[in-house]
């Protein structure tokens, strides 16, 4: 999830459909991403259509994990639609995203694009990040994958109590 990060508001764009018909279509298909040999990105979509010559796939109902330099889990998204960038390792997906880390902290926005050799990701419409009882919302974020280092760039509000939620 990468891409823009500046005042344009952006949308992750969507394959072109109409370029053709796609070189391969997947049902229940799952991508691995590594680096260095190690687990970084796995991807699972219900339906993917692949266009090889422009290294662009399109998929639909994903379900992404993504893991650190070591090979340990930090974080899943679920979204809706997306596209991929497989040799980019790049990745936009739009609708109902929701992002949430090992560590509880919930992000849910309608678009989001991520790199994996950056391990960011952007976007520019309303967010809204959980944790616990502390509630965050503004436009435009950009991020580290593990949802640790956070900046949301305008119309910041917040509800911070500082309290876990009892068990």
């Amino acid at each position: 999830m990468i891409f823009l990060s500046g005042c344009q508001k952006e949308q992750p764009k969507k394959a072109p459909l109409s370029d053709g018909l796609p070189d391969q279509v997947l049902s229940n298909a799952t991508m691995v991403f590594t680096q260095d040999g190690v687990k970084r990105t796995v991807i699972k979509a219900r339906t993917v259509a692949k266009w090889t010559s422009k290294d662009l796939t399109q998929a639909e109902s994903l379900l992404v994990d993504f893991f650190d330099e070591q090979g340990e889990h930090t974080s899943h998204l679920v979204a809706d639609s997306g596209w991929i960038k497989e040799k980019e390792q790049t990745l936009g997906v739009w609708g109902d995203v929701r992002v949430t880390t090992d560590e509880g902290v919930r992000l849910e926005t309608r678009t989001l694009n991520w790199n994996s050799s950056t391990n960011k990701i952007i976007t520019e419409d309303f967010v809204k990040i959980t944790k616990d009882k502390d509630v965050m919302t503004g436009y435009g974020l950009e991020a580290d994958q593990n949802l640790k280092n956070i900046k949301i760039k305008t119309q910041v509000k917040g509800e911070i109590t500082g309290k876990k939620k009892s068990p």
